[in-house]
């Protein structure tokens, strides 16, 4: 492994420690033992989500239906808190989900909201 690979998957760890508080025991695996894989995934994300024709609280927001339909509990946690630093409200994040919803049928409602609920708690928005 490349030592730019290497160095880019410490600061995603650092990154990942910031927005949620800890690394994820999995994460940390695979920054440890897969930096060549982390590495081009931390560009792609910052290629796909950064400013463009899409501001990236919009992008964050698309990040977390997709997450929801997908049915990534880490996901959307990612989300939620990217999408709000990005300036997302919680009335935002609940059409979201309510598109989810739709989109899904009763996981989005019963299931995949959960992740984002306790992330809205936490913030103090719920």
């Amino acid at each position: 492994m490349s030592a730019a690979a290497k160095r880019i998957a410490e600061e995603f760890k650092k990154m990942v420690k910031e927005k949620l508080g800890m690394v994820p025991p999995h994460i940390e695996a695979m920054c440890d033992n897969a930096s060549g894989v982390v590495a081009p995934f931390v560009r792609m994300y910052g290629a796909a989500m950064g400013p463009g024709k899409l501001d990236p609280k919009t992008k964050e927001l698309i990040g977390l239906a997709l997450a929801c339909a997908l049915g990534c509990t880490h996901c959307m946690t990612w989300h939620t808190i990217m999408a709000l630093e990005h300036g997302a409200t919680k009335e935002e994040i609940f059409e979201v989900l309510g598109v989810v919803a739709v989109m899904t049928g009763g996981p989005g409602i019963v299931t995949w909201s959960e992740p984002v609920i306790q992330v809205l708690k936490q913030k103090g928005l719920l």
